[in-house]
């Protein structure tokens, strides 16, 4: 055997290793490290974030609930003092709910949408500021005659959780029912926020008189039933000369 077979034949030491082969093997286990971090940390970042209805979910099935109540979200609605106000401001219709849809929305709140067919437009507005809003496709499509609303309650069952959102300043809409509605619609004109809050809903009754959806005693209600005195009649008076007048040149 020649002396370079036996040269090659020997367990290499550490020095010979070459340097190149060293600073690869470093690099790869730098790698390796990086990766199992980065796949523990977005393990740990997988567990739901506080406050949302994910998170509620398993804090109740931790305490082996299978339903749970919880408060709407706060908001923050116009504050319109009068009638002339809400017929100055508003698109005022007359629409049934036909049908609807609850879902999570951004992860944290759960909303009801309802789908209204508009019977009579009594006095419109158009509001090219207003923000688009989320159609669920459930309620898709939205034809010319029909819009979407929200309200910020509702109930779902989420893993096996029942939740229910509620708000005591007001309260879920019946199907077929009549409602008078004070709406900003968006662009689109198939989405409609309530910005005035519970005071944009009025029940329609079978006498055609019209009553707060919630009795909150706001000024605008309070208004409302001095002008009308709960007589939809009267409401479509006004509301034809609120039209008349802001169609006057200025």
């Amino acid at each position: 055997m020649s002396n370079a077979s036996c040269r090659m034949s020997q367990p290499i030491k550490d020095a010979e290793f070459p340097a190149t082969f060293k600073r690869s093997f470093i690099h790869l286990l730098t790698l390796t490290l990086i990766t199992a971090v980065a796949v523990w940390s977005g393990q740990s970042s997988s567990a739901p974030e506080p406050g949302s209805i994910k998170w509620y979910v398993e804090k109740a099935k931790e305490q082996g609930e299978t339903s749970i109540t919880m408060p709407a979200p706060q908001a923050l609605y116009e504050e319109i003092t009068s009638l002339d106000q809400a017929l100055s401001t508003y698109h005022l219709a007359i629409g049934t709910p036909i049908a609807s849809e609850t879902q999570i929305l951004d992860g944290r709140n759960i909303y009801t949408w309802y789908k209204l067919r508009i019977i009579e437009s009594l006095i419109p507005h158009p509001n090219p500021e207003v923000p688009p809003g989320y159609l669920p496709a459930a309620l898709l499509p939205v034809k010319s005659n029909e819009i979407v609303i929200h309200l910020a309650q509702g109930t779902l069952t989420v893993d096996g959780v029942r939740i229910t959102v509620t708000d005591p300043d007001s309260q879920l809409l019946t199907l077929h029912q009549k409602y008078l509605f004070f709406l900003s619609p968006d662009g689109s004109g198939k989405f409609a926020w309530l910005r005035a809050g519970p005071n944009a809903i009025f029940v329609i009754k079978p006498d055609n008189k019209i009553a707060p959806l919630v009795d909150k005693q706001s000024l605008m209600q309070i208004d409302v039933d001095a002008s009308t005195l709960g007589s939809l009649d009267s409401m479509r008076k006004l509301a034809k000369a609120k039209a008349a007048e802001l169609a006057q040149p200025k």
